[in-house]
């Protein structure tokens, strides 16, 4: 799928939650969908803890690089710009800029999670239902 797809693929149906470990940094998935279905945690968690822990940490990592990057190579000179020009203008549209990279950013980021969601939903789909043992 290209990146406009992942971007607009509808994740409605996925209820994805999960808790880090502090120490270690290890994902325990708790959900998935928003309906109760019943699936075997102990193989998700497995399989997908990793790939969600990774996509997290790229998500942070974007975030922080943006936030760098904005700082050190459009805004400082931009204002350093602005006060010695006594220009306002360039200033707000620098404002503006900064509102269209965090959207960039922020689309590339659901991206990243809505690749593991899909091929999490994908697998899912395809593998068979467990069998309760309960009864």
């Amino acid at each position: 799928m290209s990146f406009f797809k992942y971007l607009t693929w509808d994740s409605a149906h996925m209820d994805l939650r999960y808790e880090q470990d502090p120490y270690d940094g290890h994902m325990n998935i708790t959900n998935v969908y928003k309906d109760s279905r019943k699936m075997d945690m102990a193989r998700i968690n497995d399989e997908y803890s990793g790939p969600i822990r990774d996509a997290q940490r790229v998500i942070n990592a974007n975030r922080l690089g943006m936030l760098i990057i904005y700082l050190a190579l459009v805004f400082l000179p931009a204002l350093i710009t602005s006060v010695m020009q006594e220009n306002v203008l360039l200033l707000g549209v620098i404002i503006v800029y900064t509102v269209l990279a965090y959207f960039v950013v922020e689309a590339v980021n659901q991206v990243k999670i809505n690749q593991v969601l899909h091929k999490l939903d994908q697998d899912l789909k395809t593998s068979p239902e467990p069998v309760d043992q309960s009864r």
